[in-house]
């Protein structure tokens, strides 16, 4: 009980704080108008210019930056005041006694949205590292709906492990556009994320029910953990470029011509070399998909 009170209080805190600074930011335009308004149409230029300096110092203070709005604040604050007092010493100019506020209104305002953004803070904080907890944890890619990276790199060493015990062949191929930063160029953002989820689709409708499939980055780059040799694989990378010349799985994503030209390698697993080592053995296979010319 005493911890749901604590709990309660704390909230009520954060609203009250965040009352407060809204009042504290009306209060500072209202009297920024009220001094517009009785400084006459001979002060009327700097009272607009200090008006949009101290609205320029609460935008960039809500949108996270409380110490550039402080600054933009303070030298609109301490540029006003010195030309005041070198036009009263020097010129002997005089002034209407409420167009001094402009000294402390800046600092009013920014005091009252460094309380009102306070309270959401923390909130904000909290939401993104649940967004990256999130992104973190996913198993799943969006676009294609297979099975990505983080997945892929715990499978294979079950597959791994399995294929050792089983004295079974397991290979890895990984598959990826040739032209991926040319192809977003020409096609839409939607257009783009279609020709990968066609491009997932062939991949998938190639391979057996039994090899694992993998949307391994948002460039249209796939792994597929096979279990069946070098041949077989082989095998497998002329099924595909096969499919990959029949232009009609890409038909009616956009009016323009797509080349879906890719690059492939592949390798099979071998233990003495790699012993269970899978970040190396998929180094290897990226390496033979940067040498497939």
């Amino acid at each position: 009980m005493e911890e749901g009170k604590t709990k309660v209080k704390k909230t009520g805190d954060g609203k009250l704080v965040s009352f407060i600074g809204l009042g504290l930011m009306l209060i500072a335009f209202v009297l920024a108008v009220a001094v517009t308004n009785s400084a006459g149409s001979d002060y009327f230029a700097e009272n607009i210019a200090m008006t949009i300096a101290m609205a320029a110092a609460v935008i960039i203070a809500a949108a996270g930056y409380l110490t550039i709005a402080i600054v933009v604040a303070a030298v609109a604050t301490v540029i006003f005041a010195g030309l005041k007092v070198y036009s009263i010493l020097s010129l002997q100019m005089t002034f209407p006694l409420m167009s001094f506020l402009w000294i402390v209104l800046p600092a009013m305002c920014v005091v009252g949205i460094a309380l009102y953004v306070k309270r959401y803070s923390p909130l904000t904080l909290e939401n993104a590292l649940l967004k990256k907890q999130i992104a973190e944890l996913s198993m799943i890619d969006p676009v294609t709906g297979l099975y990505n990276l983080r997945s892929m790199f715990m499978d294979i060493q079950t597959q791994i492990s399995y294929a050792e015990r089983n004295n079974s062949p397991i290979s890895l191929m990984i598959l990826r556009l040739r032209y991926p930063a040319e192809m977003r160029k020409v096609l839409k953002s939607s257009q783009y994320e279609k020709v990968i989820k066609q491009l997932s689709l062939l991949i998938v409708d190639t391979v057996r029910l039994e090899d694992r499939v993998y949307s391994i980055d948002e460039n249209g780059g796939f792994g597929i953990i096979l279990t069946c040799d070098k041949e077989g694989t082989k095998l497998v990378e002329g099924r595909l470029r096969n499919k990959l010349a029949d232009s009609s799985w890409f038909e009616g994503i956009s009016d323009k011509q797509i080349r879906t030209e890719v690059k492939i390698g592949y390798l099979q697993y071998d233990n003495t070399k790699y012993n269970r080592d899978a970040n190396t053995f998929r180094d290897d296979v990226e390496d033979e998909v940067t040498y497939d010319m």
